[in-house]
């Protein structure tokens, strides 16, 4: 998970990335967000119990993901889903067709 950690921050950092995304055990959490503090990216913490997800990046996403409606990322409005997954750079005509399906306007598959 360090790596991957690492490999984030490198992206983003490289401006290849705006924000990422971590799901990480309680345990790890600290330890994590001090090594995204040290290299001066925005991050917020989302607690799902015994795991919480660290969304990091530059700061207009994290203010984003800030706003949200709701931590729970299975209860995002179709628009804050879309944005997401925008953001963190998923597929974009992929995030489309997620985005229209969830509207109603063009069921897919």
């Amino acid at each position: 998970m360090d790596d991957l950690l690492n490999a984030y921050i490198y992206e983003i950092k490289k401006g290849t990335k705006p924000m990422a995304l971590l799901t990480v055990n309680n345990a790890l959490t600290d330890r994590f967000v001090d090594k995204i503090v040290k290299n001066k990216l925005s991050y917020i913490v989302a607690h799902l119990g015994n795991k919480d997800n660290i969304f990091f990046g530059v700061k207009e996403c994290i203010e984003i993901v800030s706003n949200f409606s709701d931590n729970d990322l299975s209860s995002l409005s179709a628009h804050e889903d879309f944005m997401l997954g925008i953001m963190l750079g998923y597929n974009r005509v992929e995030q489309c067709k997620r985005y229209l399906n969830k509207i109603n306007l063009c069921p897919v598959g």
